[in-house]
């Protein structure tokens, strides 16, 4: 062909770059903005930046008013459900593909509003750990014995205080009021035990002094009472040599022997925590500022607590070469997969404890994918509950599907909700109680509103639909815990 017939024919077959005559995919004439023989778009998104940008948002929201019928008629319990079965299909998005999107973004509004309100308000959970911690002040005081007693105890609780009102600058006031309470607790028994005991002013005195001298000072002999790092090695030696004297006394993969073994441990956390408050001091004296969070890390753990003990199987403390967990059926690499997953747990659990907003990002990560994987098991609980309904699996699924879109909004609504009341707080204080007010409505709404979809679906009447939503919501609630537990565990081990 000639290059004047090449001009000619590619002029009859586009006629103008934007509004081709012929469908560049199949050559077909056009007769609207789709070819009616391959579904191909009149416009060319390499063509036009506009196009470009409505092609990437149509492949995923259908901007052609689709969407916002959908998410509108889905307020309406079961409206979409019942069109979408009835063969009314064109006007929504297909259900899965609005159940990925609504669920992925419900999944990265989550971690935002979650990491604003965790900032927010883990401090004044800390605060208020700290006060439940120092339990009932009245009781306590009323316990002690001696004026030396009571300073003690005032001293230890307003120090402990003082610390939380550090950490927690928003819950200052609740903070400062718990000191003053401490404080009033205090002078009234002192002067309750002065009246008793008959003592003088110097007597208060000298006994005050005492009190405020013992509540600075570890217990003579222990490990925290160290003061360099030579005398934390002897007190650990010296400890952990009387342990091992008494636990060989004691029969081999005993009990008891158990329990002298994990005193040894103790021994050895105690002195390991020691040793990094002292370095962590020494730096920070040498330094002559305060030292970052990494390089405090590197010292070691300096805030221990061993109160959990630890990872236990077959009564012995869990070990990965002497008492391993193992699963009998199970081949060795896949047990000792098993313990060193287990490990990490040991590790990542601890530091969870530590620092709970880890537990929380962990619940909110797994949520969204419990929820994904509820969704065919959901539809299966229907198609056994409405067994004899003439209704087919994938007629199940589609109502399934739907209801994990709410859910989700519903979810989506209360984050968003989290995030304004988070920002106008500062401004308003009365945000927090329609904060709280809106997402407790919402919470009572969806499962009224599952109940009301399942009721308008399926068309049953009253008392045979209740009974089978709650045959349905008591299966699915316990198999949609037992999903999110186990990936919630998943996420943290995998820390």
């Amino acid at each position: 062909m000639s290059a004047p017939n090449e001009a000619k024919a590619s002029s009859a077959g586009h006629g103008h770059d934007d509004h081709p005559s012929h469908c560049e995919n199949c050559k077909a004439e056009l007769q609207g903005h789709y070819c009616h023989a391959c579904g191909q778009s009149v416009h060319n998104p390499v063509r036009n930046l506009g196009h470009a940008l409505e092609e990437v948002f149509e492949s995923f929201w259908h901007l052609d008013g689709r969407v916002f019928r959908t998410l509108r008629d889905l307020l309406s319990p079961g409206k979409v459900a019942r069109e979408y079965l009835a063969g009314r299909r064109v006007r929504y998005i297909p259900p899965l593909r609005l159940f990925v999107i609504v669920s992925v973004m419900t999944f990265f509004v989550a971690q935002f509003a979650i990491h604003v309100e965790s900032n927010t308000h883990f401090d004044i959970d800390t605060a208020q750990s700290t006060t439940v911690r120092l339990g009932n002040v009245k009781k306590q005081m009323r316990d002690a014995d001696s004026v030396a007693e009571v300073e003690e105890l005032r001293a230890r609780m307003v120090g402990e205080l003082r610390t939380a009102a550090a950490a927690a600058p928003v819950a200052r006031n609740a903070i400062e009021a718990s000191i003053v309470s401490v404080q009033r607790q205090a002078d009234k028994r002192i002067e309750l035990l002065k009246a008793e005991q008959g003592l003088d002013a110097e007597q208060v005195a000298t006994q005050r002094a005492e009190g405020e001298r013992l509540a600075g000072a570890p217990r003579p002999g222990s490990i925290d009472a160290a003061k360099n790092l030579a005398e934390v090695e002897r007190l650990r030696d010296e400890r952990i040599a009387a342990l091992q004297a008494q636990r060989a006394q004691a029969v081999p993969q005993s009990r008891e022997s158990s329990d002298y073994a994990g005193l040894i441990r103790q021994a050895n956390l105690e002195a390991g925590c020691r040793i990094a408050q002292l370095q962590v001091a020494h730096a920070g004296r040498s330094e002559g500022a305060g030292l970052r969070a990494p390089d405090r890390q590197r010292y070691g753990e300096v805030e221990c607590d061993n109160s959990e003990g630890p990872l236990s199987f077959n009564g012995r403390p869990w070990d990965p070469k002497t008492n391993p967990l193992k699963v009998e059926w199970w081949p060795q690499f896949a047990n000792d997969w098993l313990n060193r997953q287990v490990g990490k747990g040991e590790v990542n659990f601890q530091r969870a404890t530590k620092d709970p907003a880890l537990y929380i990002h962990a619940l909110i990560g797994a949520i969204p994918s419990a929820l994904f994987l509820m969704v065919p098991i959901f539809a299966l609980l229907l198609k056994i509950a409405y067994v004899g309904s003439g209704r087919g699996y994938l007629e199940h699924l589609v109502v399934a599907l739907y209801s994990h879109i709410y859910l989700c909004l519903a979810l989506l609504a209360m984050f968003v909700l989290m995030l304004l009341g988070d920002a106008i707080a500062p401004h308003w204080a009365g945000v927090v109680w329609l904060k709280g007010l809106a997402i407790g409505l919402l919470w009572t709404w969806m499962p009224i509103y599952l109940l009301i979809m399942e009721k308008r679906v399926y068309a049953n009447g009253w008392p045979l639909t209740l009974l089978r939503y709650l045959l349905i919501g008591s299966a699915y609630f316990f198999l949609l815990s037992l999903a999110t537990v186990a990936l919630m565990t998943a996420a943290i081990v995998r820390m």
